[in-house]
């Protein structure tokens, strides 16, 4: 009886074991199971990921992208349905693209395009991590695809790259995977290789515009310079690297091997100008540098006629990774012969000035020689000595001479002439000028106070220029002291300043009002009753040219006061 009950109870163990061991094989097989299903379904994944990185690799087209990503997630089931929504950097919507969901998709488009989005997008667009909703159904009822999740979980992510949120990727994905973390790592990994391809495509439309825009930009470039009215063109290795239509214009076509010392065609008195002004900038002294000459067109004859003066720029600049020289010529020929009948003009101005005195140096010789014709005639008819008749010739001669000189004067100052700069003792010129108008200034009772410096060391200038532009301002100071009560005044001096030479002319007149100071240089404007308003404009021309300066301010006996200042030496900037 114990034996058969001992046989019961050992039964019943091992039933009981037996059960267990029934029940730890179910849970094994349902584990093994669940471990196939997680390893088709992880294999379904990677093959979807395959199937879009591939598409990341040869697609270009944005929308197409997002499609077929879409279409490559629930292509092998890895997925039921996917949908990416993409937005700009406000955060509004670009577009969509979705696979699975059909015209149940078009509430949600809707929703978006209102800027309304889900919970879950709210959430996934604020963190890294992906969003899991586990039962959209009972917990998004906001949400106009819940009803299509029924029996499935969702997962949310942002696609991002580089700080940049380009938009949202969600999936529907059976529940049991929601909370494996391969799953969600696989979902993360889809999604960044969504936002990288979108940053590409972003580069390369990005990248895209700006070479449209480059190309466009080139487009107007030339066409400004293939019709401007200037002359370019670009040096690069001793050769012509570009030149446009204009500058074949000027010059004829250029051989393409150019030589900055060659100077052919070049004007003689300019070669030397030339010269330094090129190099100035072959020596890399300088950045730009500036200057007019004349030259002989290629093919032409060296004749007055085929002259040409051109206003010329040279820049250093780099043209496709290399250093060049930018040429900019301009054909200044026509305004050169109008400045040059403006400037006989206001000689012959100058010279109506000074007509009495000039007149007055003239008649007192005349006087005397007719004198001494007198005087002759009696001495012949009374028969006296030849020693008094030599006398009297001398004394002819004397005066002829001085008729002559003052005539010369005239002729050498109203005669047309091209510019010719040489080094000069600028005294010279200022006392020609003097000389020229001290007639005109004692005839009106105006004093002259003249200090000139000596040993002053020469500058290079136009002497007949610098005495054109000295008798203007006399004569204009004489003028300026016409109505002025008390004694008229003018005063010149020259001077050393700065290592620049300083030439004033000031007077004792009513002076020049702050106001209009800078205007008085300004073309055709004058302060006197029927004044030209041409002779300070070409004065202020003719300094400039010499690369000084004239301005005006007060002198010390409260009229106006022109201090010219020329440079030793004229610069090349």
């Amino acid at each position: 009886m114990r034996d058969e009950n001992k046989t019961k109870e050992q039964l019943t163990t091992e039933l009981m074991e037996l059960r267990q061991r029934i029940a730890e094989l179910g849970k094994l097989e349902t584990d093994r199971r669940q471990a196939e299903e997680k390893i088709e379904h992880l294999n379904l994944v990677l093959r979807a990921i395959r199937g879009v990185n591939q598409l990341i690799v040869k697609e270009k087209d944005r929308d197409t992208l997002l499609q077929g990503t879409c279409e490559n997630l629930i292509k092998t089931r890895g997925y039921y349905n996917a949908w990416i929504a993409l937005l700009d950097e406000s955060g509004d919507l670009v577009t969509t693209a979705e696979a699975g969901l059909g015209k149940g998709f078009l509430p949600m488009v809707k929703r978006l395009k209102r800027g309304e989005l889900t919970d879950c997008a709210q959430k996934a667009l604020k963190q890294s991590d992906v969003v899991v909703t586990e039962d959209p159904l009972s917990t998004c009822a906001d949400c106009p695809l819940s009803t299509m999740y029924s029996g499935r979980g969702a997962t949310t992510v942002r696609l991002e790259h580089g700080g940049r949120i380009h938009g949202l990727l969600a999936v529907s994905i059976p529940r049991d995977f929601l909370s494996d973390e391969e799953e969600r790592g696989l979902f993360k990994e889809v999604a960044d290789d969504i936002a990288f391809a979108l940053h590409g495509l972003e580069l390369e439309e990005e990248q895209k515009r700006a070479e449209e825009t480059l190309l466009e930009s080139e487009k107007r470039f030339r066409d400004l310079v293939e019709n401007s009215l200037t002359g370019i063109s670009i040096i690069q290795d001793n050769r012509i690297a570009y030149q446009n239509p204009e500058q074949q214009r000027l010059f004829g076509p250029l051989s393409e091997v150019f030589k900055l010392t060659s100077f052919e065609g070049i004007h003689p008195d300019d070669v030397e100008n030339v010269k330094q002004f090129f190099q100035g900038i072959a020596l890399g002294r300088v950045q730009n540098v500036d200057t007019d000459f004349r030259f002989y067109p290629k093919g032409k004859t060296e004749s007055g006629l085929d002259m040409k003066w051109v206003y010329c720029r040279v820049s250093l600049i780099e043209y496709q990774g290399k250093q060049a020289l930018l040429v900019n010529m301009m054909d200044v020929t026509r305004a050169k012969e109008l400045e040059h009948l403006v400037r006989i003009q206001d000689k012959m101005t100058s010279l109506g000035r000074v007509a009495t005195g000039i007149a007055h140096e003239i008649r007192n010789p005349l006087s005397g020689i007719n004198i001494y014709l007198n005087t002759l005639e009696k001495i012949y008819d009374k028969g006296e000595s030849l020693e008094k008749v030599k006398g009297i010739l001398a004394q002819l001669q004397s005066a002829s001479n001085k008729i002559e000189s003052v005539i010369r004067r005239v002729m050498d100052f109203s005669k047309p002439t091209e510019p010719k700069y040489a080094m000069i003792d600028i005294n010279k010129p200022i006392e020609e000028a003097i000389s020229l108008s001290s007639v005109m200034l004692r005839k009106g009772g105006v004093k002259l106070e003249k200090t000139l410096a000596e040993d002053l060391p020469p500058c290079r200038a136009d002497p007949q220029l610098i005495e054109e532009v000295i008798l203007n301002l006399i004569t204009n100071a004489a003028e300026a002291t016409r109505n002025v009560d008390g004694a008229r005044k003018i005063g010149v001096t020259s001077s050393m300043e700065n290592n620049r030479i300083s030439v004033r002319v000031f007077d004792s007149g009513p002076g020049i009002p702050s106001n209009i100071g800078d205007k008085v240089f300004d073309p055709f404007y004058s302060t006197k009753n029927g004044g030209t308003g041409i002779g300070l404009s070409l004065s202020h021309r003719i300094i400039t040219d010499h690369g000084g300066s004239l301005r005006v301010g007060t002198s010390r006996w409260g009229g106006a006061e022109f201090v010219i200042e020329i440079p030793i030496e004229k610069p090349h900037t």
